[in-house]
């Protein structure tokens, strides 16, 4: 029984967070590159800004690039017009700004049947049984997001890319699981494309 158990929690708990990014250079910007970046996750609330920005952060930094988070230049405290955002930029050196713009989010739980446990006990010539269930569901999600390449000496896109992340099983549907995803191939797409010559 506990095998039976142990295979049925290991199926409802069972895939990853898989995110796949079509991506698109600007013809004009094929031969721009850059070294410095700012990232910023639009619209995300600030908990989930901060791990998409941080995240995207370190993993362009493990590859040389030098990056910071947004919310660490701006404070979210205030307003930032375009202008003093890439007139910050420029005075810092800082290449481009990254854009991740989160879309659609869905998420689904489906009850796929039930695993009922029992047992019995006797005392002497009298059994008496119990028995309870417990619900098995199976989880899946998927979510979209646009990530802007912005040049920050001219402010024109330089790459587009939409990212559409999917996972199945309690916990490859979470936060954690989708931003590590995401974050991941975002600098995967744009390290691979022809503005970044990282390590």
């Amino acid at each position: 029984m506990r095998g039976l158990i142990a295979v049925v929690l290991a199926g409802l708990l069972a895939g990853c967070a898989s995110t796949s990014i079509t991506g698109y250079s600007d013809p004009d910007y094929r031969d721009s590159q850059y070294d410095s970046v700012v990232v910023v996750a639009e619209g995300a609330g600030l908990e989930r800004a901060a791990r998409l920005e941080g995240g995207i952060c370190e993993k362009f930094q493990s590859k040389g690039i030098t990056c910071a988070p947004f919310n660490q230049m701006f404070p979210p405290t205030r307003s930032h017009p375009a202008d003093e955002v890439f007139t910050a930029l420029n005075h810092k050196d800082i290449g481009a700004l990254v854009v991740l713009l989160s879309g659609a989010d869905q998420s689904s739980a489906r009850n796929i049947g039930y695993q009922t446990f029992g047992s019995a006990n006797v005392y002497g010539n009298q059994v008496t049984g119990q028995s309870s269930s417990m619900a098995l569901t199976a989880f899946s999600r998927q979510a979209h997001a646009r990530i802007v390449l912005v040049d920050a000496d001219t402010r024109e896109t330089a790459w587009l890319g939409d990212a559409r992340t999917e996972g199945s099983g309690a916990v490859n549907v979470t936060e954690s699981a989708f931003a590590s995803s995401l974050t991941t191939e975002v600098v995967r797409a744009l390290v691979e494309s022809p503005h970044f010559s990282g390590e």
